[in-house]
């Protein structure tokens, strides 16, 4: 009497085999998203210096405060 036998087809290998192509799965799709995420966060600090342009062309702020809030973002 083995404790293996009842596990030597579909029912332990193809759930193993399942199960592993499940979990590669998710890391694989979990670090894309996160790849992702922050690429796209690097773009927002480029949109907030495009609103400081427009502030800049408006007149809302100077020269001098662009320049400050530039340096910032």
């Amino acid at each position: 009497m083995h404790w293996f036998d009842e596990c030597a087809g579909f029912q332990g290998g193809g759930i193993m085999m399942i199960a592993m192509f499940l979990f590669w799965g998710s890391l694989f799709f979990l670090g894309f998203f996160l790849l992702k995420s922050y690429i796209n966060g690097n773009r927002g600090s480029k949109h907030h210096i495009e609103i400081l342009k427009e502030r800049l062309a408006r007149g809302e702020i100077t020269v001098e405060e662009y320049d400050r809030l530039k340096e910032k973002l």
